[in-house]
């Protein structure tokens, strides 16, 4: 572990800027903040809520020409500053790609990317005209602070007095950390600071769920009203929700052949269960219904793809909530279900 100023970190990441494709938060014209490619530490905005859309782009691309890709596919890059939640993200999405079938594409893409993970030393909250993001990263287990293991290359916390620890999880990491003698070896105190944040992050909580029995419940309550009465009432299917969520993978293949017949090209791009043609086969469309749309995407992210990957697809973010035009809460639907399930409603 080691210890470096606020100042001293800042112009490490300028450094590796100076050579390598560096993508961090940066503050936008509108002031809001989104991850794009630096050239100058002072663009970096660290103090951040959550961004509308996630760093899983910079790897699984929103629209990518897996015939011929880019430059910008091919050369490495750094994402500097992800929060824990968009990390464990990229784990689940880890478990899809890199699982019992490997895509190389994303695989190229991930390996050829150092993630150095930004700890949040409280829960996101931000105020929205219409609605109030609020992180729930805790009740799922993704943040607020990294647990994980492997999957990411270094870990930093602000552990105050302009005063960051950092951690390596990979060689990858180390060899970053080497280019710079600023690195000091931690002391005990910085180590028992950053547990004592970890502590204090967790009780700033003010979204929660239970998710104690949670998939086994939403699995046996299909039938539910809450889905029928939301779809009805508020769904638009603008696929919003799966937009930005960082855990979504579905995607679709597009052929483009030119005129002269002569060149064609061939692009994967991210496809929405909420899209009303998303589940249209041969013989007709298995989730035509509005209702079993929206319904996918709540029981799928809280309670099958537990089946699938051991792991919720949900981490907490809040973003599916927050920019969905009538600001659907899966949360608030799935204690609803709760709720009748405690005052035997429903069995």
């Amino acid at each position: 572990m080691f210890v470096i100023s606020k100042n001293d970190l800042l112009n490490w990441v300028h450094d590796l800027a100076s050579s390598k494709n560096v993508l961090a938060p940066v503050l936008n014209n509108r002031g809001e903040t989104i991850f794009e490619k630096i050239h100058d530490h002072k663009q970096i905005h660290l103090n951040y809520q959550t961004t509308m859309v996630s760093p899983r782009k910079f790897i699984y691309p929103t629209r990518q020409d897996i015939k011929q890709p880019s430059l910008n596919e091919i050369q490495g890059k750094i994402i500097f500053g992800i929060h824990a939640c968009d990390m464990h993200a990229l784990s689940v999405l880890d478990k899809t790609f890199l699982g019992e079938f490997k895509d190389s594409y994303y695989a190229e893409l991930r390996e050829k990317t150092a993630i150095i993970v930004l700890n949040c030393n409280k829960a996101c909250e931000k105020k929205y005209p219409n609605f109030i993001l609020k992180g729930f990263c805790a009740s799922m287990d993704s943040g607020p602070f990294l647990k994980l293991k492997k999957g990411y290359d270094i870990e930093i916390t602000d552990i105050g007095k302009q005063q960051y620890l950092i951690e390596t999880a990979s060689k990858k990491g180390r060899e970053l950390i080497a280019k710079s003698k600023k690195f000091k070896k931690a002391l005990k105190k910085d180590i028992s600071q950053k547990i004592k944040l970890k502590k204090s992050a967790l009780v700033s909580f003010t979204k929660k769920l239970e998710t104690k029995g949670l998939p086994e419940l939403l699995a046996k309550t299909l039938d539910h009203p809450v889905y029928k009465q939301t779809a009805d009432s508020r769904c638009l299917s603008c696929t919003n929700c799966t937009m930005v969520c960082p855990t979504c993978f579905c995607y679709n293949i597009e052929d483009n052949i030119a005129y002269d017949l002569k060149t064609a090209g061939r692009n994967r791009y991210w496809d929405s269960c909420q899209e009303l043609n998303f589940g249209k086969v041969h013989d007709g469309n298995f989730r035509e219904p509005r209702l079993a749309r929206l319904r996918q995407f709540v029981t799928h992210k809280l309670s099958t793809w537990l089946e699938q990957y051991g792991c919720f697809g949900c981490v907490g973010c809040g973003r599916c909530m927050t920019w969905c035009p009538t600001n659907i809460d899966l949360t608030e639907m799935a204690k609803e279900i709760q709720k009748d399930f405690k005052e035997g409603k429903i069995k």
